[in-house]
């Protein structure tokens, strides 16, 4: 008896073009096809929900970037007070709360300026 020979099973067996994820939503067996709780979700919990974000690494970038600034500024402080215990000159250093403060301030500088431009043009 050969068995490559002739066709054990006639008919389809479910190709890519009869699949679809709306289907396996109503299967009884759901839970056997792979990826059913991203491509079939079910249930309340899971309307308007990100359900891959893990999958999404923008943010791990952004904490990374921020740990590393911390680190840079933690290492500046030390660098600072090690020079002041050793009687070396510290070099002033503006912090970014300083920075933006003094950005408003050169901002505020630049309209009083042009505001004092245009009165000095109007009267003259």
């Amino acid at each position: 008896m050969d068995l490559v020979a002739g066709v054990r099973k006639e008919g389809s067996r479910g190709g890519r073009d009869a699949f679809k994820w709306e289907d396996v939503k109503d299967d009884q067996h759901r839970e056997n096809y792979l990826g059913h709780s991203l491509m079939a979700p079910v249930g309340r919990w899971q309307k308007n929900k990100d359900l891959s974000w893990y999958a999404k690494g923008d943010t791990a970038t952004d904490a990374a970037t921020a740990r590393a600034e911390e680190i840079r500024r933690i290492k500046e402080a030390e660098q600072d007070a090690l020079s002041e215990a050793l009687g070396f000159p510290v070099q002033p250093r503006l912090r970014d709360s300083q920075l933006a403060g003094q950005k408003e301030v050169e901002k505020a500088l630049k309209e009083t300026a042009e505001g004092d431009e245009d009165e000095e043009g109007g009267k003259g």
